[in-house]
């Protein structure tokens, strides 16, 4: 047996294995079973996974759940380098990424070079049998693929030789074309219609959207363009009509009619203003390099409000980059003191999208980007005093009285064995209905409300369904235009049954 290149791997017989360094041991691993060796991606974390599962990342289309080999293998943990890899291997639609240290080659050995009885107690769990390379005395324990895979029954792979001799010419290139640049600067964006032109406004500039609804006050001796005023959660918002502004003729409203709610900020104020549009659109994720300046001959003092123009479809399709603070500082500064108004820094950020099948809340937990259906989601609130309850689970933070009705609270920190800390000012609590309960789940802060295609959710990867009970993530959401995933869980299923009844006790009693 020897060690060679990948390239000389059709001209041996015998069996090929990928070989690879874990510390100072060498391993291998079945070239039948490899897909592809690539650079050690950015990963999504997962709650209530293993040590050694790093998390998720989107793979051309696909999740694919990236393991560190070491820790699987029980070996001490050791940071990356820039000779880690990840080995990709696949078998039986089953597919998972490991983490090595660095790459050595291919050997290619015969049968009764195979030493089954010689195995080290370090991962001899997953180790097949050692051989030793020519000339040296250094072993190379072979890993079994099917263990590494989470493959449950004892059937070979039936894959033909000669495909996999030929997907593997010079595996060590490592498809240069698909590690490009994923983290070039985006810029984010609301798009909606106003008239038969497109406009957008930066996500940052967004605090949520809402319905256009008749219950608007109108306020005396102010332009035609403030339609008057609504009340948004016990504050006052004044909206402005974008077409009116723009000395465009006023439509009748109908069901698409939204209100975009801005946030300007000025010195010491801040601004909360409704600007109502004809249809919101979508959520734009383009490549700032694309943004082109306004032509000269449209840089008008009347349209200084436009700070750019994005061209999509091939140039079929053009959004005018609108600039709120501009707005304010030509078009609205003779009413600025009707429309100014001071608000909570910490307003939920909600994001609305174009028509697609699933609406959902996203949040934050412990870094971690997860949601909820928007049909599970009663009501979000900021943080408020928690009563604690004596012998209550570990995972209930205590109750809170909300308009009379005692709900339960729960730490999703704590939920998922995360790190704890002390609820602050971001800290919001969602509540929904568990088993016929109001239940409220606290989390690190809320991010948006999204619609997204069903063809967008994932089913969850098999090795978080093999490894542990993982009931309550419903699947992954992916967005082709960037690495971003969301984990969707479910909320009937965040407890146990029995974490169930403990909960309904808890509510039981205390009212």
């Amino acid at each position: 047996m020897e060690l060679i290149n990948t390239k000389d791997i059709s001209k041996k017989d015998g069996r090929q294995y990928i070989i690879f360094y874990l510390g100072n041991e060498m391993f291998g691993i079945d070239m039948l079973y490899l897909q592809e060796i690539m650079r050690i991606p950015d990963v999504v974390k997962v709650p209530c996974t293993p040590a050694y599962i790093r998390g998720i990342t989107n793979l051309r289309g696909t999740i694919l759940t990236i393991v560190d080999c070491r820790l699987r293998l029980g070996l001490e943990k050791s940071d990356d380098t820039e000779s880690s890899r990840v080995i990709v291997l696949t078998a039986e639609h089953k597919k998972l990424g490991y983490v090595v240290d660095q790459l050595v080659g291919v050997i290619s050995f015969n049968e009764d070079e195979l030493d089954k009885g010689s195995t080290s107690e370090t991962a001899a769990d997953f180790v097949d049998g050692v051989v030793k390379i020519e000339n040296s005395q250094k072993l190379v324990m072979l890993l079994d693929a099917k263990k590494l895979l989470n493959l449950h029954n004892e059937e070979s792979l039936k894959e033909d030789a000669e495909i996999n001799k030929n997907n593997n010419h010079d595996i060590f290139s490592e498809r240069e074309e698909e590690n490009t640049d994923t983290n070039e600067e985006q810029l984010q964006m609301i798009s909606f219609k106003i008239g038969k032109e497109e406009y957008g406004i930066e996500v940052s500039d967004v605090q949520e959207i809402v319905r256009f609804s008749s219950d608007v006050h109108e306020v005396p001796n102010t332009p035609p363009y403030i339609l008057g005023i609504i009340s948004l959660r016990n504050k006052v918002l004044p909206i402005v009509s974008l077409r009116r502004l723009f000395d465009m003729e006023e439509c009748a409203l109908d069901e698409r009619s939204r209100i975009v709610v801005t946030k300007i900020e000025e010195n010491d104020f801040s601004y909360l203003v409704g600007f109502r549009v004809d249809l919101v659109l979508e959520v734009l994720r383009i490549d700032k390099n694309a943004v082109l300046p306004v032509p000269p001959l449209l840089n008008t003092k009347d349209s200084e409000e436009i700070s750019g123009i994005c061209k999509l479809d091939e140039g079929s399709r053009l959004v005018y980059i609108l600039d709120p603070k501009k707005l304010f500082k030509n078009r609205l500064r003779e009413n600025v003191d009707i429309l100014r108004t001071h608000v909570d820094d910490q307003e939920i950020n909600v994001i609305d999208a174009k028509d697609e099948d699933e609406q959902l809340v996203s949040f934050l937990v412990d870094g971690i980007e997860c949601a909820f259906p928007i049909v599970d989601v009663k009501e979000i609130m900021s943080s408020t005093e928690i009563m604690v309850v004596p012998k209550a689970p570990d995972f209930v933070e205590g109750i809170i009285n909300l308009r009379g009705v005692i709900v339960p609270v729960i730490d999703l920190r704590k939920r998922f064995g995360l790190k704890e800390k002390n609820l602050d000012d971001y800290n919001r609590i969602v509540l929904v209905d568990i088993s016929g309960r109001y239940t409220g789940l606290i989390v690190d802060s809320v991010k948006e409300v999204l619609k997204v295609g069903r063809s967008q959710i994932d089913s969850t990867p098999e090795i978080l369904v093999d490894e542990i009970d993982q009931r309550f993530i419903e699947g992954i959401v992916k967005f082709d235009s960037s690495d971003r995933m969301v984990i969707l869980l479910s909320v009937e299923d965040i407890l146990s049954g029995k974490e169930k009844k403990e909960l309904m006790s808890i509510d039981k009693a205390n009212n």
